[in-house]
């Protein structure tokens, strides 16, 4: 055996893992209770232990420089993976300081295996053993104290709201966190918005006259049920606000229906004495109508979301009749509409959300909708709007004439994914032993991506939202693997 062999597989899955590691870190730390992630940190940081432990057995095959390193790395990984499956035990301020810890650790691991790569240096061990030292110190200092457990199982669920999207391709250069950054870059054209609402000139007027009768500190069940029937057509707004919201963003529009909505419902909560239901409503309006300075930005970023969440929380808690979200049910049609516009050159996550928040969510809204009023509704360029409706229409028309069962189209999507998957293998390592930046590399990503997103596709037509979602914080080499044994599975069954 060609003695690279084995370090050039391992250099190409270590790009992989510690690429979906380092994102899967800074989740967890935007969302710390967030089982998902911590499931995800655990099997990367177990996938590096076991493509060490592999290429340690197989260290007579390797160039003799490199046997140090390998040590180095078993000892590193080792450590981690052990943190990281104690990272969901530890306080807020542990697990911090640990996740800080295991993103540095990533980082050195990565640079350990490029100077293992390379013929002509000197391989330094010392600073890979000064990380394995600290992490090992996490796992040997004693756990702080956890927070309340009511505060901690509130926070869990509202974290997990606010930053969980299943539907995610982390390989995906569009499926990126949409969180500080994303509001940051928002709250300009807010502002306004914000001043208007302190005074709002426009509000939705309840009918007069519903609320004259006498208040009842106990709000009788008829006031209760009529006060949940009048309000089913203002608070959906505000619904559609935290639904998105829990997505992990928020556009323009969606703030400025779910202000005045507030409003009113407070203020006809008070004119009933409906007073627990009022202060609930007035904590929310409260922190959408906080006071806003150019200098403050980031107010409005996670802890802005989680109070908001949390103000909503209540108002679910008290009149679900009324303010219930029920959870987010997947449609196979959405994911189609999301991956055909990600093909279209110039729509990003801000498109896509403007679009949704519009409510283009299916496939004839495109293909009914003029590319103009699309674009009034969305707030995007009308050229844009053009060029989202033809490939939309393209792909109705590719569905229509294909004559190709649909078992078959995937095995031959899956043949595809596997020739991308190898010139992506072959630009990665150029790239790592060259050590320069290849753009043959970000080629080769793009293709690889594109094929998978017409995979996705096919998936969803072949009603395999399962496998959809199972491999889609895997590596594309598992990808493969799966989508090859449920390609044969398919063509099998009569």
């Amino acid at each position: 055996m060609d003695r690279f062999t084995s370090l050039e597989a391992f250099v190409v899955g270590v790009e992989d893992h510690t690429t979906l590691l380092k994102l899967y870190l800074e989740r967890l730390r935007r969302a710390p209770h967030n089982p998902a992630y911590h499931l995800a940190v655990c099997e990367h940081t177990d996938e590096l232990l076991t493509a060490v432990r592999e290429l340690r057995r197989d260290q007579d095959n390797l160039p003799p420089h490199t046997r140090e390193g390998v040590e180095a790395l078993l000892s590193l990984a080792e450590a981690g993976a052990a943190l990281a499956l104690r990272l969901a035990s530890f306080a807020p301020e542990q697990q911090t300081s640990a996740l800080d810890g295991l993103t540095q650790a990533t980082t050195c691991f990565v640079d350990m295996v490029r100077t293992m790569s390379d013929m002509g240096r000197v391989i330094e061990v010392s600073l890979t053993h000064q990380m394995t030292q600290r992490l090992q110190s996490f796992l040997a200092a004693p756990p702080s104290a956890a927070p309340d457990a009511a505060t901690n199982q509130h926070t869990r669920r509202i974290t997990t709201e606010v930053t969980f999207d299943g539907n995610e391709d982390p390989f995906d250069d569009l499926a990126v966190d949409i969180d500080d950054d994303f509001l940051d870059d928002v709250i300009g054209s807010l502002e306004g918005a914000f001043d208007a609402a302190t005074h709002p000139t426009s509000e939705f007027a309840l009918p007069e006259g519903v609320w004259q009768s006498e208040t009842d500190p106990g709000v009788p069940p008829e006031v209760r049920q009529l006060f949940a029937d009048i309000a089913t057509g203002y608070v959906q707004p505000i619904k559609d606000f935290i639904a998105e919201l829990r997505k992990g963003a928020f556009a323009r529009d969606w703030l400025e229906a779910c202000r005045p909505a507030v409003v009113n419902l407070r203020r006809a909560s008070q004119s009933i004495a409906f007073t627990e239901l009022s202060a609930r409503l007035e904590r929310l309006e409260s922190v959408l109508l906080q006071d806003h300075s150019e200098g403050d930005r980031r107010r409005y970023g996670r802890h802005w979301k989680l109070r908001v969440l949390s103000a909503y929380a209540d108002l679910e808690d008290y009149l679900p009749a009324t303010f219930f979200i029920p959870p987010a049910v997947t449609s196979s049609e959405s994911i189609v509409v999301t991956t055909l516009l990600k093909q279209v050159e110039g729509v990003g996550q801000k498109t896509i959300q403007k679009l949704f928040a519009a409510g283009m969510s299916r496939l004839e809204s495109y293909t009914t909708g003029l590319p103009s009023d699309i674009a009034i509704a969305a707030g995007i360029k009308r050229t844009l709007a053009e060029r989202i409706c033809h490939r939309v229409q393209t792909y109705l028309r590719t569905r229509e004439a294909n004559d190709t069962e649909g078992p078959q189209r995937l095995l031959g999507l899956v043949e595809e994914l596997k020739r991308r998957q190898f010139e992506f293998k072959q630009a990665t390592l150029e790239e790592w032993y060259r050590r320069t930046d290849s753009t043959e590399k970000k080629r080769c990503r793009k293709a690889r991506q594109e094929t998978m997103w017409r995979i996705s596709i096919a998936l969803v037509e072949l009603e395999q939202l399962d496998v959809l979602h199972e491999i889609r914080n895997a590596v594309f080499d598992k990808r493969i693997r799966r989508l090859e044994e449920l390609a044969a599975t398919l063509l099998r069954t009569p």
